[in-house]
């Protein structure tokens, strides 16, 4: 008899049926609940070796090549349960995948969302394709790029992508399997820039955009993408062909004398809302979305590409359901990559006046589903601050307050009026790019008065177009927040350029060799502003409540000091500019 076992009311059968035919997976960094912590799913992007380190160094001697000591990530990248294998819980965007394959008319027992530690439980000679979801596979992502020093070391992410490949390329070896290995997800991109790892992780293709880093959205004709991919229909190049809806290109690269050929898909799938499938098992930190696209239309971003598109609220409900009785989520955190545009009319809204009505009616429904706490995942200052009544009335529905603050990623980019005028006038809409400075005071004054805490990025070497007093005015901005705001609450993370988006042809900023002393200063002033304001006066208010919040806090407070160090040492090793803008800082800016 064929061993069963049941994942949430549906039975698999694993022996004597064979292994399914779609397996999809993601690595451990994507598979962690981070113990509730929302700032803590960044530390994916934390160093973990440092493949040069001195052997006869005081740190190897204590650490080897271990950067970020392992105990410590593995304490914060907590493992996320399983059920005979399968994954409990999995990332928004696999969920997707998996709801439009079921409902396309494949069979329960042939697709599995299947857990890192047990994916080759699940691979055989009757699995066809194996799916891995990718956001930073190798490291090149602006956050990661900027704790690696442009890729010198190696951060988690990159390390669990090449483990999760080497199994799976091991356990296709071990049963004979011929599936067809495919990364998808928004992080596909960065294989076009180090070509080799499609070889060695053994994949037969690439899924990716029209543009920049932008991800297909094929779960609106799942089943169909799925059966080209089984048929062999993406197995060459077909410059005749007449089908309008994929096209398959073979790239060819070389690197150190090596010709690498990659096969690279480019799938045009913009479904409408009826054609989006609802998941049907529990995602990621209780994650939904809300709408698709942006309309801002920053240049150095790819989700802008995007059309619009907005969930109903009732479409909201029915993820927010699932997550709570097949996870017990108790939380839910809303996808978008700006809430304050939901249900705008980019016809009749010519400058980005956000829809409040809408706005409210979608929280209304969210909370009525009976979660305890609901933020959103990216916001504008621009839009919040657009009309006055927005937030208070939000912040009522959401039962925001000092105990359950709202945490919100959103774009600082630069304190400098010529690049933001220049690569993101729309982000300030309905206001101007000169009002900037004031848009900025002005939101956080307006987020912290409604229970809000922005978290924000900023953007270093934007198009490698950053000049010293650029660099400069984002300093001086963030002071002023300071001052003029003592007991404001904001994090800054100063993130380094990644060419994407409409800026897809332009060149990384590299860290690690490019950072003027005016760009350390940037990165000095943000790390020393998260340590003596967020680490110190507000960090234990947010994220999932209990004593992870206080013990990680504790961490934090240990360690944030530490960069801050090595930046006063890099500086003094660099240059006499170097340790003049450290200092400069200390004295007027501290």
């Amino acid at each position: 008899l064929p061993v069963r076992f049941k994942i949430n009311r549906q039975i698999f059968c694993v022996k004597g049926m064979g292994t399914p035919k779609i397996v999809l997976t993601a690595d451990r960094t994507l598979m962690s609940p981070y113990r509730g912590l929302s700032l803590a799913t960044f530390f994916g992007c934390a160093p973990a070796l440092d493949p040069n380190r001195d052997p006869k160094s005081f740190w190897y001697k204590i650490l080897g090549k271990q950067v970020t000591p392992k105990v410590l990530f593995d304490f914060i990248c907590n493992w996320s349960p399983d059920i005979n294998g399968a994954a409990k819980y999995a990332p928004y965007g696999l969920r997707k995948l998996e709801a439009g394959l079921l409902r396309d008319g494949f069979a329960r027992k042939d697709v599995v969302v299947a857990h890192p530690n047990h994916i080759e439980k699940f691979i055989g000679p009757e699995t066809e394709v194996i799916g891995t979801y990718e956001m930073d596979p190798l490291g090149m992502g602006p956050v990661t790029m900027t704790f690696t020093y442009g890729r010198k070391q190696t951060s988690y992410d990159e390390f669990y992508n090449a483990e999760l490949h080497h199994r799976i390329k091991a356990a296709k070896a071990r049963t004979g399997s011929k599936a067809k290995v495919i990364s998808g997800a928004s992080g596909t991109w960065q294989y076009n820039y180090d070509p080799a790892k499609i070889e060695e992780f053994g994949i037969y293709a690439i899924l990716e955009g029209e543009l920049g880093g932008i991800a297909p959205e094929i779960d609106g004709h799942a089943g169909r993408f799925f059966n080209y991919l089984i048929n062999g229909d993406f197995e060459n190049m077909d410059p005749f062909r007449k089908r309008s809806d994929f096209k398959v290109n073979i790239k060819e690269f070389e690197r150190e004398g090596k010709k690498i050929h990659g096969r690279f898909v480019n799938f045009w799938d913009r479904p409408d809302l009826e054609e989006i499938p609802d998941i049907v098992e529990p995602s990621m930190h209780g994650m939904v979305e809300v709408m698709r696209g942006c309309g801002r239309g920053c240049k150095f971003c790819d989700v802008t590409l995007r059309s619009l598109r907005y969930y109903s609220p009732e479409k909201v409900k029915k993820e927010i359901e699932v997550n709570i009785k097949k996870g017990g989520s108790k939380s839910a955190w809303i996808h978008s990559d700006d809430i304050f545009v939901y249900g705008m009319d980019p016809r009749t809204a010519k400058g980005m006046e956000p829809n409040r009505e809408a706005l409210e009616e979608l929280f209304t429904a969210i909370m009525s589903t009976g979660v305890e706490h609901t933020n959103p995942t990216h916001g504008t200052l621009a839009g919040a601050i657009a009309d006055e009544k927005l937030l208070p009335n939000l912040s009522r529905i959401m039962k925001a307050g000092p105990d359950n603050m709202i945490g919100v990623q959103a774009g600082f980019e630069t304190g400098s009026l010529r690049l933001i005028g220049k690569y993101a006038d729309r982000k300030l809409a309905p206001y101007d790019p000169s009002e900037w400075h004031w848009v900025v005071k002005e939101g956080v004054k307006s987020m912290n008065e409604n229970y809000w805490i922005p978290a924000f990025t900023l953007i270093m070497g934007l198009d490698n177009d950053e000049t010293p007093e650029d660099s400069w005015d984002t300093i001086r901005l963030l002071s002023e927040l300071e001052h003029e705001q003592p007991d404001s609450m904001f994090t800054a993370t100063a993130l380094t350029f990644v060419p994407i988006g409409l800026l897809e042809t332009s060149n990384f900023f590299n860290i690690g060799n490019e950072m003027t002393p005016a760009q350390l200063g940037v990165l000095y002033k943000t790390w020393q502003h998260n340590f003596k304001y967020a680490i110190q006066k507000f960090m234990t208010k947010t994220g999932a409540k209990g004593p992870q919040r206080y013990f990680f806090n504790a961490i934090a407070r240990s360690l944030g000091g530490v960069p801050l160090g090595a930046m006063e040492k890099y500086a003094r090793r660099k240059s006499p500019e170097h340790e003049k803008v450290i200092e400069t800082i200390k004295a007027k800016y501290w």
